[in-house]
């Protein structure tokens, strides 16, 4: 695309200013504080009401848009069960259009997951049942409909799942939600002037957008204690992948992948994070200086003027989240654990070989998805 000398000089203007007000609202202390979502919990067999529903959220400061969200909110609740329950789960579609759910990541009966087999019409309801038997992970749930999930997810349909276990609950790692254990959602929006997110149909590429937001604000603040602090990270972004650092180089300490806990930590300078990936991290916050997660490089200024002009793929601003240690160090304080798990992960001998191609067309090994067919039968 090709600009004007006066469009240039206008949106010039525009950008510069934009530019800096990142840095001044900073200054000024008015970054967005961390939302943290309600914690839902199975207590004495109760179940778990998800209603999906029209919500209102505020992107940026002084709008509010509207979207999709999860019990009156965007995005949904974080559930937390305990390995060895039945919780019944309570799902009530109060949205106009046709919604299939799914939990990423939870060993349990295809039937009980829900998915794209199992579709809830406009003021439906579905009640499964599922029987948790797996060891403490980080997962997560997300609209899953045949050929309108990444729309769905985007518009707010989505939330976070952990599965606890008694090796998770004895560990010397932060574990209290919301105060030295956070849930971090990260997506990426393109919003209009009014900061409601805006979406159109992706190329083969899938979509992406030029505004970074993290359980739906753009890089906020949380306060944190002095210590060990535990993030769970969540790439709930349709195809953009993020490359995780810590603004001042000190180590991301990483402790579990999609599917638990790791034997021991990993200590990593960078942490790649794609599209449906969880990990969990622990930051060593002793010191007290504030620090701030980041991904990669801004816009340029010439990348946010051709911004006015056409949409953009190129993140305006690359912070995560920001740190801020308050209050006095401990007189004791954990250390990083040697080891997470109290028994090696054993090799197991392969049985048999498959190869799995993922395509644009006509799908997966050639074939379109049929839920009369089953393609892989496994054993556990």
């Amino acid at each position: 695309m090709s600009l004007s000398r006066r469009q240039f000089i206008k949106a010039s203007g525009v950008a510069l200013c934009a530019g800096a007000a990142p840095l001044k609202a900073q200054a000024a202390g008015q970054q967005p504080a961390l939302p943290i979502p309600p914690l839902l919990e199975s207590r004495r067999g109760q179940p778990l009401f998800l209603t999906l529903q029209r919500a209102h959220w505020s992107f940026t400061p002084g709008t509010r848009a509207s979207v999709w969200g999860i019990n009156g909110r965007y995005m949904g609740p974080t559930i937390r069960v305990w390995n060895g329950d039945d919780v019944k789960l309570i799902y009530s579609n109060r949205l106009t259009e046709n919604v299939a759910m799914t939990i990423r990541g939870l060993q349990v009966p295809g039937p009980l997951i829900g998915g794209a087999a199992r579709m809830m019409s406009a003021n439906a309801d579905w009640a499964p049942v599922l029987p948790i038997r797996q060891s403490a992970a980080t997962l997560w749930y997300q609209a899953n409909t045949p050929n309108h999930m990444a729309k769905q997810v985007y518009n707010g349909l989505a939330g976070m799942w952990l599965v606890e276990d008694d090796v998770s609950k004895n560990l010397p790692i932060p574990n209290h939600y919301g105060v030295d254990d956070f849930p971090v959602i990260i997506q990426d929006k393109r919003l209009d002037n009014f900061g409601t997110p805006e979406y159109s149909e992706p190329g083969s590429g899938g979509f992406v957008g030029d505004t970074l937001l993290v359980n739906g604000v753009q890089g906020p603040f949380v306060e944190v204690s002095r210590g060990w602090v535990r993030l769970r990270l969540l790439n709930a972004s349709n195809s953009r992948r993020y490359q995780l650092q810590m603004s001042d180089g000190r180590l991301l300490h990483v402790i579990s992948g999609d599917q638990g806990l790791l034997p021991a930590p990993v200590s990593l300078k960078q942490l790649s994070l794609a599209p449906g990936e969880r990990r969990e991290i622990l930051v060593d916050m002793t010191n007290g200086d504030e620090v701030s997660i980041t991904c990669g490089e801004a816009a340029s200024i010439v990348d946010r003027i051709r911004g006015f002009f056409e949409p953009s793929s190129i993140l305006i601003s690359t912070l995560i989240l920001t740190l801020r240690p308050t209050g006095l160090l401990p007189l004791v304080t954990d250390s990083l654990p040697v080891r997470l798990l109290p028994t090696e992960i054993l090799a197991g001998a392969a049985i048999r070989s498959r190869e799995i191609t993922l395509g644009d067309d006509p799908g997966i090994n050639g074939q379109l998805w049929d839920p009369q067919r089953i393609d892989i039968t496994a054993q556990q």
